[in-house]
């Protein structure tokens, strides 16, 4: 009986992080846990980012906030029995509990390792995506930004941290909360599925999520030109339902991210 305990309480490291959260939600229909707990979420990320002001205050901000989302994104799928794998957020087992640790010890190595083949696969899922979007997207930028000088993508000397930033404290944050929970639960909330381009999903949970992804990035600085995120939101939830997982979303979203930078680069 104690092992077992011992076994339950084995964490990866970030499912331990969010394991003391012990306040329970009361029981809600999906749609309105959703909105309650996004509301949550965008007053905390309000008065995070307005940590600016304070000396230094800027660097913490994004370490913080990505705090928020990966922890609210865990914590509540782990409510349910197997809820980090139906929401999406196992990364092959990296932020799963597993289930037979010996002797309550951390095991990431061993799930790092079992987490590689599955990882190639939704990179290379990504990677395609990235190969049929981007050219058409650099086309789009030079039109909208009236870029009329010779252009070339400009590679960031930093190209290294700006990766590892991109993928851990961005996108794996925003997509475990955005489309690993939000899009979930509104899932729930809509089941009413549809098939587009192959992919079984809830038209309903796609907008909304991808809508709320564009406010909250409003409320940051107040900017309506965020809004814009909601297209790209749009396809992260897409590769979500794709690849029953965020893997290949976060990837995407990083990959996106860095393009971006490099393409802003470019015309400077």
């Amino acid at each position: 009986m104690r092992r077992a305990a011992t076994q339950k309480a084995a964490l990866s490291p970030c499912v331990w992080f969010s394991s003391n959260f012990g306040a329970r939600m009361k029981p809600r229909g999906p749609l309105a846990e959703v909105l309650l707990v996004f509301s949550g979420v965008a007053i905390a990320t309000f008065a995070i980012t307005r940590l600016r002001a304070m000396p230094k205050g800027a660097e913490f901000v994004p370490l913080l906030v990505a705090a928020v989302f990966l922890f609210l994104a865990i914590r509540l799928a782990q409510r349910e029995e197997n809820g980090v794998e139906r929401y999406g957020l196992a990364l092959g087992g990296l932020l799963a509990p597993p289930v037979d640790a010996p002797d309550g010890k951390f095991t990431f190595v061993r799930d790092l390792l079992r987490a590689i083949p599955k990882g190639l696969l939704e990179l290379g899922a990504a990677l395609l995506v990235a190969l049929i979007i981007f050219p058409p997207f650099a086309f789009a930028f030079r039109f909208w930004f009236s870029v009329r000088a010779p252009f070339a993508l400009s590679v960031p000397p930093d190209i290294g941290s700006m990766v590892l930033a991109q993928l851990i404290v961005v996108a794996l944050p925003e997509e475990a909360f955005f489309r690993g929970y939000v899009q979930t639960r509104l899932g729930d909330a809509f089941p009413q599925r549809v098939r587009v381009l192959g992919v079984e999903l809830s038209p309903s949970a796609l907008l909304l999520q991808s809508a709320l992804f564009a406010l909250v990035h409003v409320v940051v600085d107040g900017r309506l030109v965020h809004l814009a995120v909601f297209f790209p939101g749009l396809l992260f939830g897409f590769m979500r339902a794709w690849r029953n997982g965020i893997g290949a979303a976060l990837i995407l979203h990083a990959l996106c991210n860095i393009y971006s930078e490099m393409l802003f680069g470019g015309i400077q």
